[in-house]
């Protein structure tokens, strides 16, 4: 079986892995961000002390052998009361965490053992780091969301004092045969993994293939205006590195979707230079019938991963 390792975040991450869990030549392990702190998971992380349990739980969802009831309770959101906008998954996160003595990285392998996940996850670190950024007009702000927020563009990020990578994260990184950065948000999904002490190092000790999964769309207090170039040569800034495979969408959108996006302030990803390590295919999938919201379809990215890992 091939060692692949996935970095990221949110809803791009989940996406992804739900099409790779399938693929049995694979042993996953998804390195996930730890430095969201809105809503649910900033609040749980504010109060209790522990690592945000959002992204988290998504992936440990994203993994379950089986999607099912149960995994729609663990994705359950409160809409009223104390308990408005909490997350019924990240609530039983935190409630293991505190069964384990405050161990998080056990709190995860119970839930993950519970839902029989066909792979790992594992946090980029075990400490309550922040991402820092300073825009470009001089100001600096700290935290995911208040740098979003600002909508501004970004200079740079780094994470705010001291930090150090989960041991077994860096492991798996070593050990890999493929690393996967992305899709998702670029600077608080994908670099802020890398800003973790530790991680770009072990990426770059791994022999492993490097692939770049570009996002479809630009985002609004990150990436607007950035086309492909842009994205990749500031994954390879932070990382030190270059990529050796860059997978990205050519497929049409069509026009009363990409309409609604275009008045939220967004565009597509465009692809804006040409070399070998680029792989160019229309992978949008749909989901929200009535509002149709942009996502990767996880069939057709599985099947470019294996064929750039196991067929060449």
């Amino acid at each position: 079986m091939k060692n692949i390792v996935v970095i990221g975040g949110g809803t791009g991450l989940n996406q992804l892995l739900r099409g790779l869990k399938w693929e049995k030549e694979f042993s996953i392990i998804s390195v996930v961000a730890v430095t969201d702190d809105g809503g649910s998971s900033g609040i749980i992380r504010n109060d209790f002390e522990i690592l945000p349990p959002g992204d988290i739980r998504n992936n440990i969802v994203a993994l379950a052998e089986k999607e099912s009831l149960l995994t729609d309770l663990l994705n359950y959101r409160f809409k009223e009361g104390f308990l408005d906008n909490h997350n019924l998954g990240n609530i039983i996160l935190l409630a293991l965490t505190r069964l384990n003595n405050n161990n998080f990285p056990m709190a995860i392998k119970n839930l993950s053992e519970f839902l029989n996940t066909r792979g790992k996850v594992y946090p980029s670190s075990t400490e309550l780091i922040t991402i820092a950024a300073e825009f470009d007009d001089g100001g600096i702000e700290f935290g995911e969301t208040n740098i979003v927020n600002k909508n501004k563009p970004i200079k740079r990020v780094w994470i705010d004092g001291n930090n150090e990578a989960y041991e077994q994260s860096k492991t798996a990184l070593k050990e890999a045969d493929a690393i996967i950065l992305g899709p998702g948000s670029l600077y608080t999904s994908v670099v802020t993994n890398i800003l973790v002490k530790g991680i770009k190092e072990a990426i770059n000790e791994s022999n492993a293939k490097k692939i770049y999964i570009s996002n479809i769309m630009t985002q609004l207090g990150e990436t607007i205006d950035y086309d492909l170039k842009k994205h990749v040569d500031i994954i390879e800034n932070y990382l030190d590195s270059k990529l050796d495979y860059i997978i990205a969408n050519d497929g049409s959108i069509p026009d009363f979707v990409y309409n609604r996006y275009k008045k939220q302030g967004v565009d597509n990803v465009k692809i804006d230079f040409y070399d070998d390590r680029i792989i160019q295919s229309d992978l949008i999938y749909f989901i929200n019938k009535e509002k149709p919201i942009i996502r990767h379809d996880s069939t057709k990215i599985s099947k470019i991963l294996k064929e750039i890992i196991i067929g060449d």
